[in-house]
């Protein structure tokens, strides 16, 4: 009578148990990624009035569509300007070393008595991307697709690494443009991965 030896499945049983637990695990590389922190809640610093004089309020405007790119009013934020001619403004916008430039036009003005009316177009082939405004909206954008429930414990997220402050060319006509950043929601079984692009005054996380 010849006796078979009972097979080994355990050791089996077991790296195969690892191999599914580890295709489950985090897909995100935390040496090139970093994390997400829950943002500290901050009260939006109210603009001062428009000016009446056409040149400066034009001046206003432009000075609003930069401080959209940085998160809201800030005073490290300053603006240079050319002369307001032909019904044209240039400036430079300068924050943390950064620096893009960001145009007005105005047409179909009429002065008023009380209030000038026109039309404006204010235009940026760059924009201002911040680390910190980044990592904001990532989070809100998760907690607004939980239908604003807070992450569970075991939640996590994380962004690429960037620097504090760096600019991102805009496409034409202000089409959303792919950044190249990539952020992950990482919930437990499995990594979500969302793809950063930008607008000039906005910026969304895409599949």
């Amino acid at each position: 009578m010849t006796i078979r030896k009972p097979r080994r499945t355990a050791p089996i049983l077991a790296v195969a148990s690892i191999a599914l637990l580890s295709a489950c695990g985090p897909r995100y590389d935390e040496a090139t990624t970093e994390p997400v922190p829950s943002p500290v809640p901050t009260s939006a610093a109210a603009r001062e009035k428009p000016p009446r004089e056409l040149a400066a309020k034009v001046r206003y405007d432009i000075e609003g569509r930069a401080e959209e790119m940085i998160g809201g009013p800030d005073p490290g934020l300053t603006l240079q300007c050319g002369e307001f001619s032909g019904g044209f403004l240039s400036c430079s916008a300068h924050f943390k070393d950064q620096t893009v430039q960001i145009d007005a036009r105005i047409y179909d003005y009429s002065p008023g008595l009380a209030l000038d009316t026109y039309k404006q177009e204010i235009t940026a082939k760059a924009r201002f991307l911040v680390r910190e405004q980044v990592h904001r909206e990532f989070h809100e954008s998760i907690m607004a697709f939980q239908n604003g429930d807070p992450l569970d414990a075991d939640d996590v997220l994380r962004c690429d690494k960037m620097p504090e402050v760096t600019t991102v060319r805009l496409g034409v006509d202000d089409e959303p443009v792919d950044t190249g950043i990539r952020c992950y929601h990482y919930g437990g079984t499995l990594t979500s991965t969302k793809h950063l692009k930008v607008r000039s005054r906005d910026m969304g996380f895409y599949d």
